[in-house]
């Protein structure tokens, strides 16, 4: 806060007061700050939340595989030549934020497994990225999840009710289905924000799962 406040020549005060004004507009905060927030408070709050791309460091930006990388330059290994060659490629900007702001509402933790090792957690989106570029940075509209249950999600193998309960598709062979219930949770653990949007649960399970 006193670093913040002495950037735009504020007191301390003064921006810890306004922090508390964006807390009672937080609705994912238990203990909500002070009520007497002002009209252009919920205005600035909301225009962040509906567009946070619009926000966030410019330099944040990663491939497809969620890596940091060079902008839209990536070099490719071929064999067996072994020559080194350019291609442009398409990076998702922001992506390594939704990945933060979704792990940290899990507490670092798979939604269905508890596994706690970041090199093996994903954040999923619930719909793709490709499908609503107004939802991609949502973090309603994000789980995490394991690599193997990003996959099956992702391929639409498993999804959510309304209870968050998992779905097991009927495609799943019977010893693949055994083996991800063996590991996973039969209903999802919410997260302490943010918890997934039901309107996105309702799209992957009429557009993308597989029953």
């Amino acid at each position: 806060i006193k670093s913040l406040a002495q950037v735009i020549e504020r007191t301390p005060s003064a921006v810890a007061l306004k922090m508390t004004n964006f807390a009672s507009l937080d609705p994912t905060i238990a203990r909500a700050g002070m009520s007497n927030h002002s009209k252009l408070d919920k205005e600035v709050w909301d225009d962040f939340f509906a567009h946070m791309d619009k926000y966030l460091p410019p330099a944040d930006i990663v491939s497809n595989n969620g890596e940091l990388s060079e902008p839209q330059v990536e070099f490719v290994h071929l064999t067996p030549a072994g020559i080194d060659v350019m291609r442009l490629t398409k990076t998702r900007v922001n992506q390594s934020f939704f990945r933060k702001l979704i792990l940290a509402s899990y507490d670092n933790r798979c939604a269905l497994t508890g596994i706690d090792a970041p090199s093996l957690l994903v954040a999923s989106h619930i719909i793709p990225w490709s499908i609503n570029p107004s939802a991609r940075t949502n973090p309603t509209n994000g789980i995490c999840l394991n690599s193997l249950h990003d996959r099956a999600f992702d391929e639409g193998l498993i999804t959510f009710d309304e209870d968050f309960s998992v779905i097991y598709s009927s495609k799943l062979p019977v010893a693949s289905k055994a083996a991800l219930k063996s590991f996973g949770t039969a209903k999802m653990r919410l997260p302490t924000k943010f918890a997934p949007e039901e309107s996105f649960l309702s799209y992957h399970r009429s557009e993308i799962f597989v029953a």
